[in-house]
Formats: C-alpha cells, structure tokens, sequence
C-alpha cells in the first residue's frame, strides 16, 4: 500500500512538472503603481589645460629675440554653442627696483612650430571652435624680444587666457 500511495504522489509530480509555468498575463495587465520623473541639468563647461604652468627664458647675449626652455601643450574643450581662447600678457615686472619692466608686447607666440609670432601685448585668438567637437590639442610656443634698455635680472609676469562663449 505504502508503495502505490508513493507510486500516485511520483505521477501526480510528474503530471504537474509538465504543466507550463504561470506569467502574469495569467493573472491580469500589468498596471501602473507609482512613477518617477527624471529631471538632468547638463551645465555649461570650459576646459583649458595647459601642459606645464611656467615658462622661462635663458637670456644669455646680447639683446635680440629668445625662445622660452620649453613650448607648452594646450587643450581646449567646451559643451557651449561657439567658443573661443584667447591670450594677453601682462608686463614682465623686474624683482629689481632699478630696471624698468618688460613691455608686455615683447612677448610673443607661435602655434604648431609655425614661424608666424604674435606679441601679447593685445588679446590675441588662440582657438575657436563649437560644442559638437572633442577637445582640440595644440602647442603654444614663446619668444621674449630683448632690448639694450634691460638691466640684469629676474623679470615676472603672467599669460592670461581667456574663455569667450557665444549662445
């Protein structure tokens, strides 16, 4: 007896193992319970990296036109419509109180090894360029002009770039 009870349970298991699993459409629609909503602000960003954050000029001769130690690397990227960078320096500023500074326009750069310098001594158009572009990368190469007027020393100033954004 023992057997034919164990025997009917193994095909009543058998029987219902071969029966299709239920899905939810077996048991209705699914319905909406709850809902979130998403909101995403994409602000607006600039991005100017520039390579090496100082330059230097070995000054050693008489005066005339002198390339800085090194040449700096610049990538420039935004997610706004038009966009451009640009440069001006300011006047080189002796440590002394004797020497009178450094015109700002005798500094000056190239782009991309070309041979076409542009003083700093206005605001001068590195790149532009449109939001739907990776960033750009390019080198930027210096040259200070010396004159019979400069004294000895240690002169400092900065390069000041500039970010411009057109909607």
């Amino acid at each position: 007896m023992k057997y034919k009870i164990f025997a009917t349970i193994f095909i009543i298991l058998g029987l219902l193992s071969r029966q299709p699993l239920a899905v939810a459409e077996d048991y209705g629609e699914w319905q909406e319970a709850a809902r979130l909503s998403v909101t995403a602000v994409v602000a607006p960003y600039t991005s100017v990296k520039l390579s090496i954050t100082e330059i230097t000029f070995d000054i050693k001769g008489e005066p005339g036109n002198y390339d800085a130690n090194q040449s700096v690397s610049i990538t420039v990227g935004s997610n706004q419509a038009k966009w451009s960078v640009h440069a001006k320096a300011n006047e080189l500023i002796p440590e002394s109180d004797k020497a009178s500074p450094l015109p700002s326009s005798r500094l000056a750069f190239s782009i991309n090894d070309e041979n076409d310098f542009k003083d700093l001594g206005q605001s001068r158009l590195l790149i532009e360029g449109d939001a739907a572009k990776p960033p750009t990368a390019f080198t930027l190469n210096f040259r200070l002009t010396t004159g019979w007027e400069d004294l000895p020393g240690t002169y400092r100033g900065d390069i000041i770039f500039s970010f411009l954004s057109s909607p």
